[in-house]
């Protein structure tokens, strides 16, 4: 991927970030959805952690930060 990321335009790269964003956040959402919180906190607290830093990074990236 790294490889790649040099002869991809800037849209392309703000559309791969928000792709990866959105991944990390429907990672939470089917977290609380399911088991619910409370197995294993390391992993959660990544799974979470991970989903707050993405919502953080697209709310720079659509100018609201």
């Amino acid at each position: 991927m790294v490889e790649g990321l040099l002869l991809m335009t800037n849209e392309e790269k703000i559309s791969e970030i928000v792709r990866i964003c959105n991944i990390r956040i429907n990672a939470q959402r089917r977290l609380e959805s399911s088991a619910g919180y409370g197995n294993d906190d390391y992993t959660e607290g990544r799974t979470v952690g991970a989903a707050a830093t993405a919502r953080k990074i697209l709310q720079i990236i659509r100018g609201k930060s």
